[in-house]
């Protein structure tokens, strides 16, 4: 089996979905591969920024744009 496929589960597993391989296997592949044990440093570091990110949601300045756009459409949408 490649890396890629490893990977692939291992990107499975950090989003919760269903590795579709054994644990065992795939933590197995890691602790023998540095380059994948490599990869999913970088993935859940990533992950963890993303997340963090996200929790802030969107600026102010975007959040009052979107609600007088909001408010200049009326609930129909678009005059036009």
């Amino acid at each position: 089996m490649r890396c890629a496929q490893f990977r692939t589960a291992l990107s499975a597993r950090l989003d919760g979905e269903a590795a579709g391989l054994p644990d065992g296997r795939l933590d197995g592949h890691v602790a023998r591969c540095a380059g994948c044990r490599d990869w999913l440093e970088q993935a859940e570091r990533l992950r963890g920024r993303v997340a963090a990110s996200a929790a802030d949601g969107p600026s102010a300045d975007w959040s009052a744009s979107l609600l007088a756009r909001l408010e200049e459409d009326g609930p129909g949408g678009p005059q036009r």
